[in-house]
């Protein structure tokens, strides 16, 4: 079943990731989402650990070097997205997500920040998406698309 995606998206590390790794299985899909976001017609809010997850991951691609992963951050700094950063009521629900869902506290601190701005949650994991089935506003990357997209 599709969702239509209408206003703010929490994109996950998984999506994020393929906008650097576009010869990855579903690179063209998280590029849509992303020129969305451009236009103004989706507003992507992430933790601000997402950052330092890309970068992370970035680091270790054997193929980037130090001053290709300096790029690539930067440019998700200019794209304008709303960087959210921790607070102490939004960690302790991501805890109990963590908990309840059996998921690690850095992907429920996703969910947590989707849930408290009335977002969805997008992300390629389908992991964990079996994990959160029950959490109406978590989907698929393969199961969005966006209102008033072709």
């Amino acid at each position: 079943m599709t969702h239509l995606l209408s206003g703010i998206v929490v994109p996950d590390s998984s999506i994020v990731l393929k906008w650097f790794r576009r010869a990855e299985a579903g690179a063209e899909q998280a590029e849509a989402l992303r020129q969305a976001h451009l236009e103004g017609r989706l507003l992507f809010i992430v933790p601000d650990l997402l950052l330092y997850e890309i970068a992370n991951v970035l680091r270790f691609k054997s193929d980037l070097d130090e001053a290709a992963v300096r790029s690539a951050i930067r440019s998700l700094t200019q794209i304008h997205l709303e960087v959210s950063p921790v607070t102490e009521p939004r960690l302790q629900r991501a805890i109990a997500l963590a908990y309840k869902h059996d998921l690690t506290v850095y992907d429920a601190s996703f969910i947590a920040l989707a849930e408290e701005t009335g977002g969805d949650f997008v992300t390629i994991d389908e992991k964990l998406l079996q994990k959160v089935s029950s959490l109406p506003f978590c989907h698929a990357l393969t199961d969005v698309a966006i209102l008033g997209g072709e």
